[in-house]
């Protein structure tokens, strides 16, 4: 009896003690952590987040052509030497002169044909698109790392039901010894049963081994190079059915073509290829600016001399003086209309037009393939309602089952096989509950995702 009970510490260290001192120091995160850092981590999101910054700086660089430009310029030249004038007489002039001049302009669009307009709608669609798709993105590395931490939680519980059935198997394998021993049973179930024990060891550690390449996949996907200095937080299966939220087909796919954030960036895609025709076909109208500005020039002559004599000015205005004093101010409507570009305006709207085509094909396809997804997912779910009513009814029938068959073997009315089996079946019936528990936590999770729902 002793040596049972040493032997049952001892597997009991080696399955579960190696393992507390490591969980004690190690950091632990539930599934919202994890999916945070999946989150912060993916290159799809950083990437996504670029995407957003950059339809955002494109569409105050369309909304800006609204809006009047601003050029402010100055210079400062000289030219001296000499030149010969001949319209009112021979003369040869040589100077120095020093030139100074600033403008300031500015131009207004009035009508570009609506391509500014086009622009600026296409632009603010185009952020909206990229919105959506950040969106979606995090919406599927949600899914993804739930998939992969429930995965984890379903091999831990297995783990602990494998671990369960050993100690079981273990303590009637040191009570059939000691039976043996005193003649009160035969060899033959003591060597079954440790056949049995054997497979049960063996169905142990390839459980933990499932468990332990399952943690890695799932810091894989978290980037984290080492899964040793983490553990995982348990998480209560919630197997309820919630029937009132899931159990309507129509219902979620009516919720999924309002709230799936694919479906309304395809929807935007459409339109965005719409407003890019306007955009194109304002070549085929003309374009009206309003234009203004002030203007100045100043010199000061530093030499002049003409025909051999000097003749500079007795005096001269100083360039500050000048500069205030010499300023004039234009102000003119600019129209222009391009006749004939080479056929490069119908050239971009036919391309146009067949951009908006693919762009309405993809649009329908994204709604049929959100309806065909809704009914999987939802057909999914009725089988793991169906799954939970049936495991339950099982595991019920097989604790009853091993219960009494247990204890008629203990009192010598059933042999080794029949109690063997109803353990065996046991395990099965246990294995098939958390499995379907799980299963239909994650199918509730799917449904969420078709739908677009969020957190």
């Amino acid at each position: 009896m002793k040596n049972g009970i040493l032997r049952l510490v001892i597997i009991a260290i080696l399955f579960t003690g190696g393992q507390i001192s490591a969980q004690q120091k190690a950091e632990v995160l539930n599934l919202q952590d994890c999916i945070k850092i999946a989150s912060d981590k993916s290159t799809t999101i950083i990437k996504g987040n670029n995407s957003v910054a950059l339809s955002g700086a494109q569409l105050l660089a369309a909304y800006g052509q609204f809006l009047p430009n601003l050029v402010a310029g100055a210079g400062i030249n000289y030219n001296g030497g000499n030149n010969f004038y001949s319209a009112a007489g021979p003369e040869l002039v040589n100077l120095g002169r020093s030139q100074y001049n600033y403008q300031l302009a500015s131009s207004l669009n009035l009508f570009s044909g609506y391509n500014n307009y086009a622009s600026w709608k296409a632009a603010k669609l185009n952020q909206q698109m990229a919105t959506l798709s950040l969106e979606r993105a995090r919406q599927q590395i949600e899914l993804d790392i739930t998939q992969s931490y429930l995965q984890v939680i379903l091999d831990k519980k297995l783990v602990e039901l494998d671990s369960a059935n050993l100690v079981t198997s273990l303590k009637r394998e040191d009570q059939l010894a000691m039976l043996t021993e005193v003649g009160r049973k035969s060899g033959t179930d003591l060597y079954q049963q440790q056949a049995q024990t054997s497979n049960d060891k063996l169905t142990l550690i390839n459980a933990k081994g499932r468990l332990q390449n399952d943690k890695i996949i799932l810091f894989q996907k978290l980037r984290i190079d080492s899964a040793e200095n983490y553990e995982l937080a348990d998480i209560p299966v919630n197997d309820n059915a919630e029937a009132s939220r899931y159990g309507n087909r129509d219902a979620l796919v009516s919720q999924a073509l309002q709230d799936r954030a694919d479906y309304r960036s395809a929807q935007l895609n459409t339109q965005y290829a719409d407003f890019l025709i306007k955009k194109y076909r304002s070549g085929y109208l003309p374009n009206v600016s309003l234009t203004g500005g002030i203007y100045n020039n100043g010199a000061w002559f530093n030499s002049l001399s003409i025909n051999g004599n000097k003749d500079m000015p007795a005096s001269q205005d100083a360039i500050p003086t000048q500069l205030y004093k010499y300023t004039y101010g234009l102000v003119g409507i600019n129209a222009s209309w391009n006749l004939f570009d080479r056929y490069l305006t119908k050239t971009n709207v036919a391309a146009a037009k067949i951009v908006a085509d693919n762009a309405h094909i993809d649009y329908q396809d994204t709604k049929i393939n959100i309806v065909a997804s809704i009914k999987k997912a939802y057909n999914d779910y009725i089988n793991a309602v169906q799954q939970i009513e049936t495991v339950d009814k099982g595991l019920i029938a097989a604790q009853k089952a091993f219960e009494a068959v247990n204890g008629r073997y203990k009192e010598g009315a059933a042999d080794f096989i029949t109690v063997s089996n109803a353990q065996i079946v046991l395990l099965q019936a246990q294995q098939n509950k958390i499995q379907a528990s799980v299963n239909m936590m994650l199918q509730k999770k799917v449904i969420d995702y078709y739908v677009g729902a969020g957190r």
